[in-house]
């Protein structure tokens, strides 16, 4: 269990499109505000388990190719949402447009929470439990680990907004090329 835990607490809280999304939201529009979209990515980080833990055995059999769609959808996403931070349409004026919806959405193309969620359930979860009530007390650990996550990087760009609001530009040009890090480090992989 021990091993579950550091798993998907490492893979949560490292930098990826969503810690650094949700920094440059909340460092925007403020952590109550920004905790919209953190809730977007729970619900759409609970659909990519469901999925994953229902279709597990299906999507191994495909993963190569399906791998290689999810990084070029994602990748796509990365360089739109890196364009959207250098043209500082993340900002007070939009806020609605980095709220619950996109939230969700980003992680049906999130290959990291993808791969958190196969690994997770096929290497840890499965052989932990013969117990379908185990198996999903372990597996909604994978979304709700997330979620604080991303609310302990929410937290940190939400005390940067005073920061954010006199230097925008620049951590604008920081998070979009922070974003664009995470699109090319998908496709060098």
């Amino acid at each position: 269990m021990s091993t579950l835990l550091i798993y998907i607490l490492t893979m949560a809280i490292t930098p990826g499109p969503n810690t650094v999304l949700s920094a440059a939201n909340a460092a925007s529009v403020g952590l109550r505000k920004g905790i919209r979209l953190n809730l977007g990515m729970f619900l759409g980080i609970a659909v990519v388990t469901a999925a994953s833990w229902a279709a597990a055995e299906f999507l191994y059999a495909y993963i190569p190719r399906g791998e290689r769609i999810m990084k070029a959808a994602a990748f796509i996403y990365l360089i739109y949402l890196s364009y959207r931070m250098l043209r500082g349409s993340l900002s007070e004026a939009s806020a609605e447009s980095a709220g619950f919806l996109q939230g969700m959405l980003l992680q049906l193309i999130n290959v990291k929470v993808y791969l958190l969620a196969l690994t997770a359930i096929s290497a840890y979860i499965m052989p932990m439990s013969e117990s379908l009530v185990w198996k999903a007390a372990y597996a909604s650990l994978i979304p709700l680990i997330c979620f604080l996550a991303g609310l302990v990087w929410a937290a940190g760009g939400a005390m940067m907004k005073k920061l954010f609001t006199s230097g925008r530009r620049l951590l604008s040009i920081l998070f979009a090329l922070a974003l664009l890090w995470c699109a090319f480090s998908l496709i060098s992989s």
